[in-house]
């Protein structure tokens, strides 16, 4: 046999076994036998759709489909899935069984096995709750530890929200409801939500509190262990493990979104080139100044000698030779700046064009 689709010994699946089996029952049929071959064998006369025999490995199909007399248990256990779609389909539309053989050859553990449970949980969600299904409800996913007190009182909500907790647990008691339940909390000695709980009991609370405050409690519970569907599902693989709905795949990013912004690639700087102190300026250099590529610095350790200019502009006493300018990192642009008519007799003794002043 093939590894069963869910496993009935944990939690989530053994709250849907619990319900299933409960709507079996007078008190627990929110859904009917006829519901329920609508719901997982839809089908009119020339159409039908399998959505739970596609699921249940042949070994386990193939008597449940003898035992209809609708086909033989050798050719049951070797038919392929189309064929017992087929075959089903025919029997179904020639009378030979009905919605109460169909609800019946597929039990409860079977069921709950095989079947994905966010669709199980989708047809029996659908049915007319009563108070007696979500009491049931209720207790099971409590005692199955599913959720606890604190959670309920926390989520539990009336009026639109504007009660919470146990003021909405407290709106429909009458005085001595409320005094035996703040009564049997003080003999306990538990102002916990635990002991809060269980001082008023789930039949006070689900017999006091309205239907869809309840239901809704119930909602977010099963939203909170992954039970509901959460967008569009396809049938998976027979016998796959899949007790949760599947996750929705992530939307792809483009390659051109994740690429990085362009880098502006830059000469390499020689960081040697003023090593060491820059050689003596020729006269010549006096006589025709080359301008500067770019703002060039000497060495701290040496001591240059500076010019001072009007309006406080700084100029060094030595400019770059020709060989240096060629290896100089490329000058970034800079504004130019307004034109300074330099004094020189102050701190030098000569004019440019070696003339003595």
């Amino acid at each position: 046999m093939d590894k069963a689709r869910n496993d009935l010994s944990a939690a989530v699946p053994k709250f849907c076994l619990a319900l299933e089996e409960y709507r079996r029952t007078p008190e627990g049929r929110v859904r009917t036998s006829q519901e329920m071959l609508a719901a997982f064998f839809p089908h009119d006369d020339k159409t039908s759709t399998d959505r739970i025999l596609k699921y249940v490995p042949q070994d386990v199909r193939g008597p449940i489909i003898a035992a209809w007399g609708i086909r033989g248990i050798k050719a049951a256990l070797r038919d392929t899935d189309e064929k017992v779609q087929t075959v089903v389909h025919d029997a179904l539309i020639a009378g030979d069984i009905d919605h109460t053989a169909f609800e019946d050859g597929l039990a409860p553990e079977t069921l709950i096995r095989w079947v994905p449970l966010a669709d199980w949980w989708a047809f029996w969600r659908g049915g007319k709750l009563t108070k007696q299904a979500i009491h049931k409800a209720l207790t099971t996913a409590y005692e199955l530890y599913l959720f606890d007190a604190r959670w309920f009182l926390d989520t539990v909500q009336g009026r639109g929200g504007a009660l919470k907790g146990t003021d909405v647990l407290s709106e429909g008691l009458t005085k001595e409801d409320l005094t035996a339940w703040v009564r049997r909390i003080h003999e306990a000695g538990d102002g916990t939500p635990k002991g809060i709980v269980a001082a008023i009991g789930w039949d006070k609370i689900v017999g006091k509190t309205a239907n869809d405050v309840l239901v809704a409690a119930i909602d977010a519970m099963v939203a909170k262990v992954g039970l509901v569907l959460s967008g569009p599902r396809e049938p998976g693989p027979r016998g796959k493990l899949d007790s949760h709905p599947e996750v929705v795949p992530a939307i792809p990013i483009p390659a051109s979104a994740l690429r990085l912004p362009d880098v502006v690639e830059r000469a390499p700087v020689d960081e040697g080139a003023w090593s060491l102190p820059p050689s003596p300026p020729d006269a010549a250099e006096f006589d025709q100044p080359s301008e500067p590529t770019g703002p060039v610095s000497p060495p701290p350790s040496e001591e240059g000698i500076n010019i001072v200019l009007e309006d406080e502009l700084v100029i060094g006493d030595r400019a770059p030779s020709s060989a240096q300018a060629e290896t100089a990192p490329p000058a970034l642009p800079v504004p130019e700046p307004a034109p300074v008519k330099a004094t020189l007799r102050d701190r030098f003794p000569f004019r440019p064009g070696g003339k003595s002043s």
